[in-house]
């Protein structure tokens, strides 16, 4: 019962990374469209910004984590108003497919800036000692970790039903040619959209650093949960993209109650999430060659 606790603690602390890392790709794709599988490398990026910081060029964490969450402001803007607003129009595929180009750029750069070695410090956002639940230690990181999804996830709903720029945003997501007509800058709305999802990113690759080995290729992978998170809210619903994150992350966890030698199996789970909803949706498809886009 013991062991069942503790992975329970974990799986909740992976789950609420794979949430916060899909509010991400469901904000950008809800807003403009995109199937963003680079999600994972621009949140692995700014997170060795963040490392950089702190191991390289010795400042504090606070400080090392505000510069990783501007610099993935700044990519996702970069995205935006470098790559994708000149494909407005284009198909939702040939998007999907500049993603992937994403995606290698940013792992080699990162490769080569960094080193792809798994033997990177992991980035402790706070410290302090455990407490036990349930007669489960559980680290302030970890509770920070859920504490975040929940917030950042209720918040980011508070902002698309109360705030007029909010509103604008969900009216772009129904139907960006009449947005556009009632005079709502569809160009500034998707702009913010990369920056809030290159954010979030950057926010759920930092707080997975102490449960993972850091790598350039571990951080990438991060894509597979987070669009298997996303896919169970049907790339739509923030709750239900939340409960998904959450619910993958204890459905990778309890098998190693099991199975010592599980390594790959987490990666299985969100592969077989991801082929079951494609499979379900097939006839629609994910990337709807029809939908208008920013």
């Amino acid at each position: 019962m013991g062991e069942f606790a503790a992975y329970t603690v974990l799986g909740l602390s992976l789950g609420g990374v794979f949430a916060l890392a899909a509010l991400g790709i469901v904000l950008i794709y809800r807003v403009t469209g995109v199937l963003n599988f680079a999600h994972g490398a621009m949140g692995m990026f700014s997170t060795f910004v963040a490392w950089g910081a702190v191991y390289r060029w010795h400042q504090p964490v606070w400080l090392a984590v505000l510069l990783a969450l501007g610099f993935a402001a700044a990519l996702g803007l970069f995205l935006q108003f470098a790559v994708f607003r000149p494909l407005a129009g284009r198909p939702a595929v040939v998007k999907a497919v500049v993603t992937i180009g994403i995606l290698l750029v940013l792992q080699s750069l990162a490769s080569l800036f960094w080193g792809n070695t798994q033997y990177h410090e992991p980035i402790r956002v706070v410290g302090g000692r455990s407490m036990l639940i349930a007669r489960v230690p559980v680290g302030p990181d970890q509770v920070l970790i859920v504490a975040a999804a929940l917030v950042l996830a209720s918040g980011i709903a508070a902002f698309l039903t109360y705030t007029r720029f909010g509103i604008a945003m969900r009216a772009v997501s129904d139907d960006p040619v009449a947005a556009g007509l009632w005079g709502v800058p569809v160009w500034l709305v998707g702009a913010v959209s990369w920056a809030l999802g290159s954010v979030l990113a950057a926010i759920a690759g930092i707080l997975i650093t102490p449960f993972i080995n850091l790598d350039t290729v571990s951080l990438t992978l991060l894509i597979l949960d987070a669009l298997a998170a996303a896919l169970i809210g049907g790339l739509a619903s923030l709750p239900l993209t939340v409960a998904g994150g959450f619910l993958l992350g204890l459905a990778e966890s309890y098998p190693s109650i099991w199975f010592k030698n599980s390594l790959g199996f987490p990666k299985l789970v969100a592969i077989a999430v991801i082929l079951a909803v494609l499979l379900v949706r097939a006839p629609k498809g994910l990337l709807q060659a029809g939908r208008a886009s920013t």
